[in-house]
């Protein structure tokens, strides 16, 4: 393996490889025909258990059934939230869910006991003992049960808070933990939309994310948003959170105050996971105490509840967050029903694993009543380590308030935290005194000393009791890890302490990076633009993502008190040009338009400029984008200034598209610019035609008659320019130009003009398309415009479409989300073809799944799943590596049974993965655009349409949207042998299985681009720089990925032509983001013929 040690930043690895002898080599359970034995022990003797480690069952039914959550009480006693209605309740059924608490009395590691607590509840998705008796997430609800004569089920029911959503079963208010300061946090999942009322205001949050309360005042604050499910949340020892997503795919998840994640409505940035190609998880614990080994401490278990897959990752520092690494797993088992989804650490060190236990997971593609749903079983496993001495059991709510305090100092997180909760629910009189005494009363030389503090502190802000002291000896510590919390609890008492700011002025410049992250987002909280100065200081420092994230939120929160001051013109940032722009960048606002015009007046860098004029282009009005124009002009006689001017000239042409913004004055002068025979033609053609600049007709018509590289941009801009001259000279174009690209450019064009002149001239156009040709585009044209659909049956009527030509049309229809049935009937019949079925028989589906079971080949069927003409990769990833237009696959297998997986690859529509329907789009100017939806606020809707590409619509260009079928159509496997498909199905039936298909813990690089051996000028370039190959953007690069396995296969590279001795190569690049500086090992099954750049350096 070599090494190299990089500083952290994103680098391309560019591989030539020569040719010599050697080669490299959702979803829903229906139809459930092998249900297993529920016997807990031969469920355990199925685990592949970690070595060193053990299973034991520790309780199952009859003592409980279904669990959903679970947590420790100080007594040891375990708490379960259990529901045998999931997922729904019948109409006329009677409540009946419950909470149990299940007891180890003789500690021998085995529950003897179990108490219903409460009951009649439906579906509890969360339950946290504490304050006498349990809260509980029940619906709408949190609740709070108390036990008052002590004979351990509750008395009296107590609603705390209400006004969460409702609109899915599991996504519902759950995942109840206390934080380490005495907090209660619980979760809500993406179709939740919860609307709170309390004594502090109403409190709202759409969609997924992490709610923070204080019981005691009902003070309920969202700690960060866009998580899709978010089943699982942790705090390290020092207070940092963690989150899985049961619905996401990047493993852990780093969250601080305001954090933002994919699905937040109306995010604008998000943030991004650790793991990025991990499978879904649930639950979340790290480990910590006596018993596990020592190279256990601090990691973190989650579970791959559709992998059957109890799973383990480590951690590390990485700037001003952490990365993450998977390992080996805790327990992995080819059992269908082990379902792990709840997993804590228990009173003796053990840990405790919740398992649902239920071949069939899916809760919308599957039958409510299906008959195969698991209500009765369920059973909670205990994981111990060979050889270990387990931790003393301890009845907390019995021990003195001293030992309470001495707890403190355990390594065990469960012992401090639940020694926090009886202190705090034995008073502040009587606890907080005796604090003091056992603060003062701490060895000063300890190297523990800093950390007993912290914990300290975190029991004064359990009781809201402001220390100064503690909370300076913090914010001082030699320990960045205790300053870091230190500010978390500054940002909590920010109005119970003195002089907060300038106490936050230190912490922003702290050397440590975390210490600063933590410093900007609790000056968000300050309502100040001296906060806004105090943050934006953190500039001065380097910046990496996470605090980029933070700094950029910050700013944005802050906007109210540092934006109107600089608009009039006071002095912001301390006239610092980069703070300025960075906070402007950041707010994107109209008010900032003066400010930044201002900032042309001062000496700027050329990057600081082209920052400035980009904002300006964004949110300036006519006069501000003219000054962009003269700009451009100015510079027009510089080849070397196109780089620059370029992008200038794209937002532009944003400007108008988002904002229906043109520059004021003469438009006509951008003739000046044309004839550069470059990008730069292109960019002016497209700003002709949205700014309509009717004197640069002759030129544009020139441009798209010359067979350039800019000619379909010139083709389009005839056609916004609209009139007799351009349905002229766009009909000419589409029927007498040489080049097929040409002719359906014109034609597209055109239709966007004229749909009823248009559409029978595309049709003709198809009609000429030869085997070389790539007809999609217009065929796209065509279902994207309003009216063209209805004329395409009778433009079709006398012509015959080459059969390839014909199954991309209705390939492209079948995807439009729209009613194409009469244009697919006369494609079909224009093409010759054969209507594929709408639905599949019976007896023929259980022939199909007989023959996957007995005769399907995975190992060929991941062949054809890699197969360019079957579409798989497109929309879908494995461990990341695909498109994300469909669900990643990772765990099918896993999750999915085989008549399922044959229904939907043949009848896609039969069943939509929730999340994954299509939204249907018609603007303003008639365009009909389909996709899945990615994010929205309140400019700007994203799609990504089947393409796997990114679609940006204005909102306010929306006329109408409607929600579309699956984005995958019909037919995709018409073109495959019965064989093929047998083996393809066979294949996504072993996804997430344990086996040669199971999750990779290995660091691989599993997303590439092949460069295409066509790209013109390739050889030259090849020759007098191919160390400059992988940053070339006039090259044309085609995205591959891994196998399952890592290995990238090289028939699946084009072969290049090397220009020096005709060898054979293949030529593929990667992206490695190196986020730590350190030694980075590359490892390469074999370097025979290998030739690498890093960064066009050869090594």
């Amino acid at each position: 393996m070599n090494r190299l040690r990089l500083p952290g930043f994103v680098f391309f690895l560019l591989i030539v490889l020569t040719q010599v002898l050697f080669t490299s080599p959702a979803l829903a359970q229906r139809e459930l025909k092998d249900i297993p034995d529920p016997d807990p022990e031969l469920e355990r003797r199925s685990f592949q258990v970690a070595d060193g480690f053990e299973v034991n069952l520790y309780a199952a039914d009859p003592l409980l059934a279904k669990p959903i959550q679970m947590n420790f009480d100080p007594e040891g006693r375990l708490w379960i939230a259990s529901s045998e209605i999931y997922p729904h309740i019948a109409p006329g059924q009677p409540a009946t869910d419950k909470i149990l608490v299940v007891e180890d009395r003789d500690h021998d590691g085995t529950a003897e006991t179990t108490r219903v607590f409460a009951d009649g509840l439906l579906i509890p998705t969360g339950v946290e003992p504490g304050d006498g008796g349990a809260y509980v997430a029940n619906s709408t609800e949190l609740v709070h049960f108390v036990d008052l004569d002590g004979d351990g089920k509750a008395d009296e029911k107590r609603v705390l808070l209400s006004g969460f959503g409702t609109e899915d079963t599991h996504h519902i208010i759950h995942t109840f933990r206390w934080g380490v300061e005495g907090l209660l946090y619980f979760n809500q999942s993406i179709y939740i939309h919860s609307h709170v009322e309390t004594p502090w205001g109403v409190r709202r949050l759409g969609g997924g994310g992490i709610w923070q309360f204080r019981p005691e005042s009902l003070q309920l604050e969202v700690f960060s948003r866009g998580l899709v499910n978010p089943w699982g949340h942790q705090q390290d020892d020092w207070g940092q959170s963690f989150a899985t997503d049961g619905a996401g795919g990047e493993g852990i998840n780093f969250i601080f105050p305001g954090s933002v994640f994919l699905t937040a409505p109306g995010a604008t940035r998000i943030m991004k996971g650790l793991n990025p190609g991990s499978p879904k998880h649930c639950g979340l614990e790290m480990i910590s105490g006596t018993h596990f080994p020592d190279d256990w401490q601090g990691n973190l278990i989650t579970n791959d509840f559709r992998g059957h897959r109890v799973c383990r990752f480590v951690l590390s520092n990485d700037g001003s967050g952490f990365s993450s690494r998977e390992q080996a797993e805790v327990i992995k088992t080819s059992h269908v029903a082990f379902r792990p989804i709840d997993v804590k650490m228990g009173p003796d060190g053990a840990l405790y694993i919740a398992d649902w236990y239920n071949p069939i997971i899916q809760h919308g593609e599957v039958d409510f009543r299906d008959p195969r749903r698991d209500h009765t079983h369920g059973r909670i496993w205990r994981v111990t380590a060979k050889g270990r001495p387990l931790m003393k059991r301890r009845n907390l709510a019995k021990l003195d308030t001293a030992d309470l305090l001495d707890l403190q100092k355990s390594p065990a997180q469960f012992e401090r935290v639940h020694a926090r909760r009886v202190l705090k629910e034995r008073g502040a009189d009587e606890v907080l005194p005796r604090l003091q005494q056992w603060v003062e009363g701490l060895d000063p030389a300890s190297p523990h000393l800093d950390q007993w503090r912290l914990e300290a502190l975190w029991t004064c802000q359990a009781f809201d009791s402001p220390e100064p002291r503690l909370l300076k000896a913090a914010l001082a510590s030699g320990d960045p890890r205790v300053r870091a919390a230190g500010v978390r609890v500054l940002s909590a008492w920010k109005t119970q302490v003195e002089n907060p700011l300038e106490l936050l002025e230190k912490a922003i410049q702290d050397d440590n990076p975390r210490v600063r992250l933590e410093a900007v987002r609790s000056l968000g909280s300050f309502a100040s633009q001296q906060a806004a100065e105090t943050a934006i200081r953190a500039i001065d420092r380097p910046v990496d993502g996470n605090l980029d994230f933070a700094l950029w939120q910050t700013m944005r929160d802050l906007q109210p008190y540092w934006l109107p001051a600089l608009e009039q013109g006071e002095s912001v940032f301390r006239g610092d040009v980069r703070s300025l722009t960075y906070g402007l960048s950041a707010v994107g606002a109209p008010g900032v338009v003066a400010p930044l015009t201002r900032l042309l007046q001062k000496e700027l860098s050329s990057e600081e400029r082209q920052q400035v004029l980009r904002l300006i282009a964004a949110v300036g009005g006519p006069q501000e984008l003219r000054q962009i124009v003269d700009l451009v002009l100015a510079t027009k006689e510089s080849a070397g200034d196109q780089p620059q001017v370029i992008p200038l000239l794209e937002s532009l042409a944003e400007a108008t598209i988002r904002r229906r913004v043109i520059p004021s004055g003469d438009l006509s002068v951008l003739q000046q610019l044309l004839g550069q025979k470059t990008d730069l033609d292109a960019a002016v053609c497209r700003l002709a035609g949205l700014w309509k600049i009717e004197s640069l007709r002759a030129p544009l018509t020139r441009l798209a008659e010359s067979g350039e590289s800019s000619a379909a941009t010139a083709i389009a801009a005839l056609g916004s320019l609209g009139g007799a001259d351009s349905q002229s000279t766009l009909t000419r174009l589409a029927r007498e130009s040489v080049t097929f690209p040409t002719r359906m450019a014109a034609a597209s064009s055109l239709l966007a003009l004229d749909a009823g002149v248009g559409t029978p001239l595309a049709v003709e156009v198809l009609a000429s398309a030869k085997s070389t040709d790539d007809p999609l585009p217009l065929w796209t044209a065509l279902w994207q415009n309003k009216q063209a659909p209805d004329a395409v049956p009778a433009a079709l009527a006398k012509i015959k479409l080459p059969a390839d030509v014909a199954k991309l049309g209705i390939r492209s229809a079948r995807i439009a989300g729209r009613d194409l049935t009469g244009p697919i009937a006369a494609i079909t019949s224009a093409g010759g073809l054969s209507a594929p079925p709408t639905e599949i028989a019976r007896d023929e589906l259980d022939r199909l799944v007989k023959l996957v079971q007995e005769t399907g080949d995975a190992q060929r069927g991941e062949a054809v799943f890699r197969r360019a003409d079957t579409l798989c990769l497109r929309c879908h990833a494995i461990s990341g590596a695909g498109g994300q237009v469909g669900p990643d696959m990772t765990s099918l297998g896993a999750s999915a049974q085989v008549d399922y997986l044959v229904e939907s690859i043949l009848v896609p529509n039969k069943a939509v993965k929730e999340n994954f329907h299509s939204l249907v789009v018609e603007t303003n100017s008639g365009k009909v655009l389909n996709g899945v939806k990615v994010r929205e606020n309140s400019t700007e809707l994203v799609l990504r349409n089947a393409e796997d590409v990114e679609i940006s619509i204005p909102v306010s260009e929306i006329s109408e949207r409607v929600n579309g079928g699956s984005i995958m159509p019909a037919g995709l496997t018409d073109t495959l042998t019965e064989r093929e498909l047998i083996d393809l199905v066979r294949f996504l039936s072993e996804l997430g299985k344990v086996g040669p298909y199971a999750p990779s813990q290995s660091r691989v690089a599993r997303r590439w681009q092949t460069l295409d051996p066509a790209t013109p000028k390739l050889s030259e370039i090849l020759i007098s720089a191919p160390g400059s190959v992988p940053g070339r953007q006039d090259l044309v690069w085609t995205p591959v990925y891994s196998q399952v396995s890592g290995e990238l296969p090289l028939s699946d590279l084009p072969v290049v032509i090397y220009p020096i001795g005709g060898v054979r190569t293949n030529i593929f690049r990667t992206e490695i983001d190196v986020t730590t500086e350190g030694a980075v090992g590359l490892k390469f099954n074999d370097i025979t013929g290998l030739s690498l750049w890093i960064d066009g350096k050869a090594v």
